[in-house]
């Protein structure tokens, strides 16, 4: 192949090919020089009083892999002298920093193998040091996240009606929290914060006007007290929605505990039955398909009561598919309170006590219809994040790592 169109697969307009030095197993040598005669002096940019002064050693830098090899790049170090400003300095590359062994292409391709795996398994690709691409990581996880982080908040200022997320997930299950800010409208992830406790969320909003100067239409939380009155204070106009499926997971319990309190009454094969099948009680009968319908049947022919209060969670979830407006899904609620009141366990009278004591941000689903269903699937890909990196130590690049993941895939470009 002649050098010309190897040039162009490097991506390198401002060198100039001369030959292949060596093909040597998995690598390629090329010795390559700058296509310009002169370069402009630093200080005074003027190119007519430069001039040519010697060669230092020449520079082995490592670029973008060719035809499935190595690539090694061989460029002279040239010495130049301007004599309007009596200094001596050295060529510049554009594509290469001074000093540096790798090119900006490759340490960039190298970069973005690392934010979707890990830098060991960039490392292995390139057949790099691990340590020289957990180095080039660590450098591009701030600038990479303040890119994404300022596409993401001139989003969200802009967006007329802004629906934000909050939730929190686990760093250690039940001893420490972080607490999310996500756009739901732009499916984006706007912060992280350490913590969960009322505290911290004032600290946050003190500490970041520009958290304030939103103006977010609703804010769709769980039924965590802290975060109804951390909202309450900072958005005080917006509508607070309690997550429909939280909130239709407090329902689920009490189904479970009525199924658990009647399976120790019958006998050892009923009992088998209905607890190798329990799950079949949550989703919605809809969505199961007909095998599963036919032992779904099974288990309600167990007990009246468990039939009773599995009827009242389903007209929960058509409730909350099928009220056309807010006035009619106010209506609702009451029938629905009111048919839970009929079934005597302690576990649905519990669930109905919390359902009172947050009947306006259940109900306001139905003024604005959003859920934190994205904020869930985006803790996945977090708890993944966190296994691929062992729960990274230094809390700067944690943060950026994670915010990185979650907005990369949305805001590339």
């Amino acid at each position: 192949m002649p050098l010309q169109y190897i040039n162009e697969m490097l991506g390198l307009p401002e060198l100039q090919l001369h030959r292949v030095l060596s093909i040597n197993g998995s690598e390629v040598h090329l010795e390559a020089s700058p296509a310009a005669y002169k370069q402009p002096c630093p200080i005074c940019n003027s190119e007519q009083s430069v001039r040519r002064n010697g060669r230092n050693r020449s520079r082995q830098i490592r670029h973008i892999s060719v035809f499935g090899k190595k690539c090694f790049l061989h460029i002279p170090s040239q010495r130049l002298a301007c004599s309007r400003c009596n200094i001596g300095f050295v060529w510049t590359y554009a594509w290469v920093g001074p000093k540096e062994q790798y090119s900006r292409m490759f340490r960039s391709q190298t970069v973005n193998q690392a934010l979707g795996s890990t830098a060991a398994h960039s490392a292995r690709i390139q057949e790099a040091p691990a340590s020289t691409v957990q180095r080039m990581h660590q450098e591009a996880l701030p600038a990479e996240n303040e890119r994404l982080l300022k596409q993401a908040w001139c989003q969200a200022k802009d967006t007329p009606e802004l629906v934000l997320g909050i939730d929190d997930f686990a760093i250690k299950k039940g001893h420490t929290y972080n607490t999310g800010i996500h756009d739901l409208r732009g499916e984006t992830m706007l912060d992280l914060l350490s913590g969960r406790k009322l505290g911290a969320l004032r600290a946050y909003a003190e500490q970041h006007p520009e958290f304030l100067n939103l103006n977010p239409k609703a804010v769709v939380m769980d039924l965590a007290q802290t975060y109804h009155t951390w909202i309450s204070e900072c958005f005080p106009r917006a509508l607070r929605i309690a997550d429909r499926f939280h909130v239709h997971g407090y329902v689920i319990e009490s189904v479970q505990a009525v199924r658990k309190s009647i399976q120790s009454t019958l006998s050892p094969r009923a009992k088998g039955i209905l607890k190798s099948h329990h799950r079949l009680l949550n989703p919605p009968a809809d969505s199961l398909p007909d095998q599963s319908r036919i032992q779904l049947e099974q288990l309600l022919a167990f007990s009246p009561l468990l039939r009773e209060v599995w009827e009242w969670k389903e007209s929960f979830s058509r409730w909350y598919d099928y009220s056309p407006s807010f006035n009619v899904a106010q209506l609702g609620f009451t029938r629905w309170c009111q048919q839970g009141e009929r079934i005597a366990h302690e576990a649905v009278q519990c669930a109905l006590k919390t359902m009172r004591n947050w009947e306006e941000e259940i109900v306001n689903y139905h003024h604005c219809r959003w859920t934190n269903a994205t904020v869930e699937g985006r803790h996945n890909r977090i708890k993944s994040y966190q296994r691929r990196h062992y729960f990274t130590r230094n809390r700067r690049c944690y943060k950026a790592g994670i915010l990185i993941e979650c907005n990369r895939q949305r805001l590339l470009g």
